[in-house]
């Protein structure tokens, strides 16, 4: 798992799965913790300033983070370019006044 991966995500065998941008640190996802943030891909943009567009894959809110637990993250479907990385990071700082 990478920083920036978009993968599939939710409880083995549910019916339900949604579509997640892992958000947290590199050395926290390549630790054995077994839970780390994300954000949720969203279809539409939201119209709220801290909602970053994803190209081709959609929206995150940097203000609505979730903690994700390791062993529901499954396959991996993109990567984001570093561009695009750099404004959800900048989104986060401000939703986060860091």
């Amino acid at each position: 798992m990478r920083h920036g991966d978009i993968h599939y995500y939710g409880q083995p065998g549910a019916a339900l799965t949604k579509i997640v941008l892992l958000a947290s640190n590199q050395a926290v996802l390549d630790s054995e913790r077994p839970w780390f943030m994300g954000l949720d891909l969203l279809e539409e943009g939201d119209g709220d300033l801290l909602t970053v567009p994803i190209p081709e894959h959609g929206w995150v809110n940097t203000a609505a983070t979730h903690r994700l637990y390791r062993q529901w993250v499954g396959e991996r479907i993109a990567s984001t370019d570093p561009e695009t990385m750099e404004r959800v990071e900048e989104a986060l700082r401000a939703s986060l006044d860091l």
